[in-house]
């Protein structure tokens, strides 16, 4: 069978590919090697032996410390000055709830209302027996002046007139603790009783929350609890998008057992009541002063072990390797710490330079363009 003309064109082509590929292999093995610049135009063509010679070259620039205030970062949430569960000094059936839940409240209000009961006839009781007694004090103090009664008889009427009155009071007492009151101004976030429930002695009536001002809370590490002070203002973030500035006003000096954490507590305004308890945030707190310098962050890089760190030439442009402390990022750079006041650090070419290694250099204004 004769072989289609298509077929001898594929062969053809198969045949002349085989020896482009055969000729590769066996050839003189010299190469050319391109090399381009950082925005991947040509400079000019070498041989690979020849480029392997070659100084590398980078772009560096000089970069100053600045003094800069670091900060202590605090993972945290808000919580209320003060919440209280309200409990029952005497007890009694509920009457009357004057105050809805979330409703404001101020000190005094009358929160929950028991019923007298038998309260009331045993006031009157008390005092009728009051009125009693001062009669008997009156009669022998005048008869003790005569000298028709002693001084003993005349004590005793003293003691039950006085016994009498400590009834009163204890009644009155008694008669007060049927009208539960807010201990201090602010919100009813719970309640958990009606009308007609009948309240034992030390049983929660409702929960108040002082609401104004209000505390943002965190544990701190104890490698920076050293580099807090009480009284410094500080700003919580929240997650809500929110920003509050306040005091640092309490930082415990017992560390947690579990965590070994110290709490510290910032205290901000809280006007209008819009914080609520619970809620996460973010502290920042201003500590010591450093000597920082701000680098763009493409130029940071990762030695063998993970470590963060950059690139940085000495008076022989030979590259080493420096360990840093990242302490604040934002869209102009990065704050770190671990550098010489001024340091050259190599800013185009860091990844393709190895410690040890001498390179050619060309300098650029910092953070800015070569020069």
């Amino acid at each position: 069978m004769s072989l289609r003309r298509s077929h001898i064109l594929a062969l053809v082509i198969a045949a002349i590919i085989g020896a482009w590929v055969l000729s590769g292999q066996i050839g003189n093995g010299d190469a050319e090697v391109v090399e381009v610049d950082e925005n991947g135009e040509v400079i000019e063509t070498a041989d690979a032996e020849e480029t392997e010679a070659r100084t590398p070259r980078v772009r560096a620039a000089i970069f100053h410390a600045e003094s800069r205030n670091t900060e202590v970062v605090i993972r945290g949430r808000t919580e209320a000055v003060r919440s209280v569960q309200v409990r029952a000094e005497t007890s009694g059936t509920i009457v009357e709830l004057p105050v809805e839940k979330g409703a404001s409240v101020e000190k005094g209000d009358v929160i929950c209302r028991l019923s007298l009961n038998a309260r009331d006839a045993r006031m009157a009781e008390a005092e009728a027996l009051m009125r009693q007694r001062w009669l008997e004090l009156d009669a022998a103090q005048k008869l003790a002046a005569r000298g028709h009664r002693s001084e003993t008889q005349a004590a005793a009427s003293q003691a039950a007139y006085d016994a009498a009155r400590a009834q009163v009071k204890q009644q009155e007492v008694e008669l007060s603790h049927t009208r539960i009151l807010a201990p201090f101004d602010g919100v009813m976030d719970a309640r958990p009783v009606e009308v007609g429930d009948y309240l034992q002695v030390s049983q929660p009536c409702a929960t108040i929350v002082d609401m104004d001002p209000f505390l943002v809370v965190g544990q701190v590490a104890e490698t920076d609890v050293d580099k807090l002070q009480e009284g410094t203002v500080g700003v919580a973030t929240l997650v809500t998008g929110e920003s509050v500035e306040g005091r640092v006003r309490f930082i415990s000096t017992t560390a947690d057992p579990a965590t070994r954490t110290f709490r510290v507590e910032l205290e901000v305004p809280n006007p209008e009541r819009k914080l609520r308890s619970g809620v996460t945030a973010e502290i920042r707190v201003p500590s010591t002063e450093v000597m920082a310098h701000r680098v763009p962050p493409s130029i940071l890089g990762l030695d063998d072990a993970g470590t963060i760190g950059l690139r940085i030439l000495d008076e022989n442009n030979i590259v080493h390797f420096q360990r840093v402390q990242i302490l604040a990022d934002g869209p102009d750079g990065v704050w770190v710490t671990g550098l010489p006041t001024s340091a050259k650090l190599i800013t185009v070419g860091q990844d393709f330079v190895v410690p040890g290694q001498t390179v050619d250099v060309t300098y650029e204004d910092e953070m800015g363009t070569a020069s």
